[in-house]
């Protein structure tokens, strides 16, 4: 079994992640229902739903980042293995602390902008006109999950840096 496996993660690990995935599963669900709706109502009764386009935007949002840890504690990135067999296992198992490096370092400075530009959302009071939500909200929430994903993968940089300094054949 892996590290990981549910099993061995801490009991509010575990509600952390069920939060998680209930919540993009939820967002997902409602998002797929609002364009249905949307699509019904302006296709059929010639009425489409107002501040679909908002719900649809701070949905997709909703989805994407409370994935994101997810995705980033399974480490289930999309990757391109199509050279993996022409290189060392021993190559292979250095490369991946690089590769988790650069995502923190990627997280990182996405965070830092949303973090940013959420802030800036809330000194202007912009908000989204037909569902009246601050702006500012959902991309605070987006900065927490971006932080999240961050928090784990480096986490597995550490994790993978230390593999590879006891790696053997």
């Amino acid at each position: 079994m892996s590290s990981t496996d549910p099993r061995h993660q801490d009991p509010s690990i575990q509600r952390l992640r069920k939060a998680l995935e209930y919540l993009a599963a939820l967002s997902l669900c409602i998002l797929i229902l609002v364009t249905i709706v949307d699509v019904f109502g302006r296709y059929v009764l010639n009425t489409p739903l107002p501040g679909a386009f908002e719900y649809v935007r701070a949905l997709m949002a909703i989805v994407t980042f409370a994935a994101l840890p997810l995705v980033s504690a399974r480490n289930e990135h999309l990757r391109a293995g199509i050279l993996d067999h022409l290189i060392s296992p021993r190559v292979n198992a250095l490369r991946e602390p690089f590769i988790q490096l650069v995502s923190t370092v990627v997280l990182a400075g996405i965070a830092w902008r949303l973090g940013s530009e959420a802030a800036r959302k809330w000194v202007s009071k912009d908000i989204l006109s037909s569902i009246n939500l601050p702006l500012w909200m959902p991309i605070a929430f987006m900065t927490v999950l971006c932080v999240a994903a961050f928090v784990v993968t480096l986490a597995l940089t550490r994790a993978s840096a230390r593999n590879a300094l006891n790696f053997r054949y």
